[in-house]
């Protein structure tokens, strides 16, 4: 999660997932939620959709036209954010959604960043691994630095396995330094 996210937007997303699981209606209330981050996804969105001229009829009708399967229940939390002035937290509470649903479901995901793209069947040997290791079902998202040099850098939630040549050289570099003194 690149920034830094509205602790509002947690609050919002765990209320939205124990709705959804009173509901049983996990897979409909992800698909609100996001299209609840494309309302919101910019500013100038979130604008047009707080300012003064825009009417409820017309905010449900925009609503209806991105989330077409929309509830009574999903509308009425889109049409409470907006009453708020909490639309600008949408974003947030999608990005924390994800993550209660993941949880809900068993899945880690994982950020791997390398110096190349990974091969497929790289990828995929990866995900195998992380998950014998977490116990888990494990996504990996990818992302390439060439500035790492070599190996790989993993992130799982709020875990960091720095496995790259740069990593390796900082730790030994500091290793060397330790010993001189």
């Amino acid at each position: 999660m690149a920034g830094t996210r509205d602790v509002a937007g947690r609050r919002y997303a765990a209320a939205v997932l124990e709705i959804a699981r009173e509901e049983r209606a996990l897979d409909s209330w992800v698909t609100a939620i996001e299209g609840l981050e494309s309302l919101t996804a910019r500013p100038e969105f979130v604008a047009a959709l707080q300012a003064d001229g825009m009417t409820d009829e017309r905010f449900q009708a925009i609503v209806r036209r991105v989330v077409p399967a929309a509830t009574p229940v999903q509308l009425n939390l889109f049409r409470l954010l907006r009453r708020k002035a909490r639309l600008g937290l949408g974003p947030d509470i999608a990005s924390f959604f994800r993550e209660l649903v993941d949880d809900e479901r068993g899945i880690a995901r994982a950020v791997v960043t390398s110096a190349v793209e990974l091969e497929p069947d790289r990828r995929a040997a990866l995900e195998r691994r992380l998950a014998e290791q977490t116990g888990r079902q494990v996504t990996v998202e990818t992302q390439v630095d060439p500035g790492i040099l070599g190996g790989l850098i993993v992130r799982i939630g709020d875990r960091l396995v720095d496995g790259s040549t740069r990593g390796r050289l900082r730790a030994l570099r500091s290793q060397l330094e330790r010993a001189a003194l």
